[in-house]
């Protein structure tokens, strides 16, 4: 920075003091040109790169952030970078039972569901056909990929903790990409089938970011805040990312701008996308309303609510903090995973925090599905330490 102060403050002596001769005239005018004209020629090439589809250029993140701009789906979805149905049964790891009969589809409040059938009445992650009869002694775990991951099924947090918990139910409520508002809303919807279940909310931090976001690689439902409530928008969600782009356009109009916007965010947070500040007011101000609506919801109904945090390789951040603040404000039980994942590997020397995540996905493997499961199992439900 200092030597381009030097070079400025050189080039403005040497104009003052030759400003009547022809020579620096002309620098001048040509340095004037070029700032002018640098940035349309970024820009025409840009979308030049775009157009021609190069890949480099075809890459979402140069323009938008990952986790909480609409624009970044959006460009997916025109770029054709998403296959959602091979996304999706990567990402819940389904078994034929779930493909064949519980696979993702549309929902016109949720955005997206398993498909309820007779076979799976509560639309959940299951491996066999169930008869919902007996919903005594049920617990009902909801939230996203994280709830709902594992390669095999009896690799996730829900079927591993159904077997410490003998004569209880668990349901394993978690749908792939949802964000806070759209756990609230399945909990609502759902939890009246049950008599005095236990609610588990599993919460990974950027479901926070999820929350503003009106798509996701396909139209979601989302919450605004009028007069300090929150009013559900966006229903029922448009079935069709062709109509909702038309109705909803990219928001860029510079491509260039766009991504200088992100170099700079980039330089701010030196590279930890997780670091970013973007939109945090509104996150943290949509969150909290989210957050006060289920434990709202769950003293209005005699519930026993419990939250379980989930936070992404990178650690929790800022997001975690405000969760644990908001959560202890209401009073509500809680357990944070990343200290009890740090915990656990540094006894038996296993390995780094990375090494409980799937390379492919960065969601949590079995041995850490495992350790959060008898975790829950003795914060929650007093199961004996072993």
């Amino acid at each position: 920075m200092g030597s381009v102060v030097f070079i400025l403050v050189c080039w403005g002596f040497t104009t003052i003091t030759y400003r009547r001769t022809d020579l620096v005239a002309n620098l001048n005018l040509l340095l004037v040109s070029i700032v002018i004209m640098s940035p349309l020629l970024m820009e025409i090439t840009l979308r030049t790169g775009i157009a021609v589809g190069h890949p480099k250029f075809r890459t979402p993140g140069l323009y938008a952030n990952a986790l909480s701009d609409d624009d970044y789906y959006k460009l997916r979805i025109v770029w054709g970078l998403d296959n959602i149905d091979k996304e999706t049964a990567e990402s819940a790891n389904l078994n034929e039972f779930q493909r064949s009969s519980s696979g993702l589809a549309y929902d016109p409040i949720l955005g997206w569901a398993y498909t309820r059938t007779p076979q799976n009445p509560l639309g959940v992650i299951a491996d066999t056909p169930y008869v919902l009869e007996a919903t005594e002694g049920s617990v009902l775990f909801y939230g996203d990929s994280f709830v709902g991951a594992g390669k095999l099924m009896a690799d996730k947090i829900p079927q591993q903790l159904q077997s410490l918990l003998p004569g209880k139910t668990v349901h394993n409520f978690g749908v792939p990409g949802y964000g806070l508002d759209q756990i609230y809303l399945r909990f609502k919807q759902s939890h009246g089938q049950f008599k005095k279940p236990v609610v588990i909310i599993g919460i990974l931090t950027v479901d926070m970011d999820r929350c503003i976001m009106k798509n996701r690689s396909r139209p979601k439902p989302y919450f605004l805040i009028k007069e300090n409530e929150l009013v559900l928008s966006g229903v029922p969600v448009e079935t069709n990312n062709d109509s909702y782009l038309k109705n909803n356009p990219i928001g860029i109009t510079s491509y260039f701008g766009a991504a200088l916007v992100q170099f700079a965010e980039y330089l701010e947070t030196g590279g930890d996308l997780m670091q970013s500040q973007h939109r945090r007011g509104e996150i943290e101000r949509v969150s909290k309303r989210l957050i006060e609506g289920i434990v709202q919801e769950a003293n209005d109904n005699s519930l026993d609510l419990r939250f379980v945090i989930f936070v992404p390789t990178s650690g929790g951040g800022w997001r975690k903090a405000f969760l644990i603040g908001e959560i202890e404000r209401w009073g509500i039980p809680y357990l944070d995973t990343e200290p009890i994942l740090i915990e656990s590997m540094a006894k038996p020397k296993l390995g780094d925090f990375a090494s409980l995540y799937y390379d492919e996905s960065d969601h949590h493997n079995k041995l850490a599905n495992g350790i959060i499961a008898k975790a829950i199992a003795e914060h929650f439900f007093k199961l004996p330490r072993q």
